[in-house]
């Protein structure tokens, strides 16, 4: 699509400079092992929400989705206006639950409630294909990158991988927070952007509306697609809700909280969440839309280029036809920041996984808290070299795109092991084995599945009733349950219930810390974007490179002024505290 220039070079290297700035910046918060794994659980809302909003997606978004979304039209943002409910019903009743468990790895959790014969059955099963998962989304940024420059899809996975792995090893979970606050700062003005100038360039939704009309494509602006051959159907849709909600609402999602504060921050991390996904959902395909309508030569010229699937590349393709001279390397650098922060996440939590739940119980049970921190670096370092070779492995196969490949694994592997994690939350008394045979019931069905070739919504309800029957069925040997074990599960579920004292239970919180930092770096990345306004555009371009750097610097400065006014604050309240101030 472009040849790479001296510009898009500068935008990407400085871009992951920031990056690793910032994961050092934050290493100064790491004191022991829980800090490094769960931020100490000091993250503020603002900070968690945003990390858990760029945790659920990635580059695949941008380059799988989109292509469905060009093919098939806005069917696929069923997936993301999923999400929206699935965090939205975490904010109303689940976030605050999450929290109050108290742990620093899932599998901590289902060995509090079940047994360790269960918890390690989910490290297992959850580990090794998470690693395939995170390298899958790896190899989609390779894809656009690719699409964009032509760059050689096994050089991005390397350099890219290699980014991430540094930062979170060195910075834990608060570098993966922070540069997953600031990659959402970037990406999404950027996406604003880009859905308005594909609507300008088309004349709006009545151009749209008329352009669909025109080409005899009913079907690109309906959740279910008519067309006899398509899978997006009501029974697709229906069960994309139901995979979601389930997997939102489970035991397994307790961790994208375990960092925040206490219940009620927990609460507003979600709602942020919430709205920010919604939001993403109705910016991120219309564009990919515009570009079937508009600018299909381009996209189906990249077949010559090598692309396998061009219509993966429908987003790269319309960004770069209509945004200014400089902004190339950015809407790269927004991909990039798409796959980052769901990378670095997944890298930390399989990282705690190894360390907490496989090293300390297994290999070194009093290993000291110095010993723990250094064993969780090594993991996370192991851990980053996995995913790289996981993604370096899948780009060089042929066969299914990133979609399919993404609904594929979801289903058949993802489905089995949230089932029993959502029922607990609602049935106590369930006895020690119960999990077991729910998920062994349900990946029976799952095998069928794969080996069957079933449609998406045959195998999510299938592999959901089938793990929810077995479970039910389990539910009359609660009594023969030892008097301990039912001890432990009464205990599990009052600490569950009981809220936290964050005063009392962490200490002091470093809130103006946070702001500070991140402030100052989205400050300074502001600043940055804004020289870009110097490049010779016309007077429209520079004022789109504009409106992205003042959207960054606002939120720097604000983050800094509420800083500066926090710090003025406690320090009155301080001085009121003083003989002097109590005299007066």
């Amino acid at each position: 699509m472009v040849k790479a220039n001296l510009i898009e070079y500068v935008v990407i290297v400085a871009y992951l400079a920031f990056m690793l700035i910032t994961g050092v910046a934050f290493r100064k918060f790491i004191h022991n092992f829980a800090d490094y794994f769960r931020s100490g659980c000091r993250g503020t809302w603002w900070l968690v929400g945003a990390s858990i909003f760029m945790f659920s997606f990635s580059a695949w978004t941008f380059t799988g989705a989109a292509g469905v979304a060009y093919l098939s039209g806005i069917s696929v943002a069923v997936i993301f206006i999923a999400n929206a409910l699935g965090y939205l019903i975490n904010c109303v009743w689940t976030a605050p639950l999450f929290r109050q468990m108290r742990a620093i790895t899932f599998p901590e959790v289902i060995r509090e409630r079940f047994n360790t014969s269960t918890q390690q059955l989910y490290v297992w099963l959850g580990v090794v294909p998470g690693i395939f998962m995170a390298g899958l989304t790896l190899w989609g940024v390779a894809v656009f990158a690719s699409a964009v420059f032509g760059f050689n899809i096994q050089a991005v996975i390397f350099v890219l991988g290699l980014v991430v792995l540094v930062y979170s090893t060195i910075g834990g979970s608060w570098s993966v927070m922070a540069t997953d606050f600031l990659q959402a700062l970037i990406l999404m003005p950027l996406a604003v952007l880009v859905c308005f100038l594909s609507l300008k360039s088309i004349g709006g939704f009545d151009g749209l509306l008329v352009e669909i009309e025109r080409q005899n494509l009913p079907d690109l602006l309906s959740f279910v697609d008519s067309r006899p051959d398509s899978q997006f159907t009501s029974g697709w849709i229906a069960a994309m809700f139901v995979f979601v909600i389930l997997s939102y609402n489970s035991l397994g999602s307790a961790l994208k909280y375990f960092s925040c504060k206490d219940g009620r921050e927990a609460r507003k991390a979600a709602g942020l969440a919430a709205g920010l996904m919604l939001l993403g959902s109705l910016l991120w395909f219309l564009p990919p839309i515009v570009a079937k309508l508009q600018f299909s030569e381009s996209v189906e010229a990249l077949k010559a280029q090598g692309i396998k699937n061009p219509a993966e590349a429908s987003y790269a393709v319309i960004s770069l036809l209509l945004l200014p001279k400089g902004l190339a390397g950015l809407i790269v650098v927004a991909m990039f920041s798409a796959t980052m922060s769901s990378l670095d996440s997944q890298l930390n939590q399989f990282a705690a996984i190894l360390t907490q739940d496989i090293y300390k119980p297994f290999v070194r049970p009093k290993a000291s808290h110095r010993e723990m921190f250094l064993v969780g670096q090594l993991a996370s370092l192991g851990t980053g070299l996995l995913i790289i070779g996981a993604a370096l492995y899948l780009s060089l196969r042929e066969g299914q795109g990133l979609f399919d490949y993404m609904m594929k694994f979801g289903s058949l592997l993802g489905t089995p092991m949230i089932v029993p994690m959502f029922l607990v939350l609602f049935i106590r008394k369930a006895p020690v084995w119960s999990g077991v045979i729910s998920i062994c019931c349900a990946f029976g069905v799952s095998f069928l599945g794969w080996r069957g070739e079933w449609s998406y919504q045959a195998s999510v309800f299938s592999i959901v009733a089938a793990g929810t029957l077995s479970f039910l069925l389990t539910l009359p040997f609660w009594r023969a349950s030892s008097t301990t074990y039912q001890e432990k599960v009464e205990a599990f579920y009052r600490k569950m219930h009981t809220p936290v004292d964050f005063e009392k239970e962490v200490g002091q919180a470093n809130d103006e810390s946070q702001l500070r930092i991140v402030g100052f770096v989205s400050l300074s990345i502001g600043v940055f974007i804004s020289l870009l306004a110097l490049l010779p555009n016309p007077v429209e371009g520079r004022l789109q490179i504009l409106f992205v750097s003042l959207c960054v610097i606002g939120f720097g400065g604000a983050m800094l002024t509420i800083a500066y006014r926090r710090k003025k604050r406690k320090e009155g309240r301080d001085g009121a505290r003083s003989p002097e101030g109590v005299s007066r």
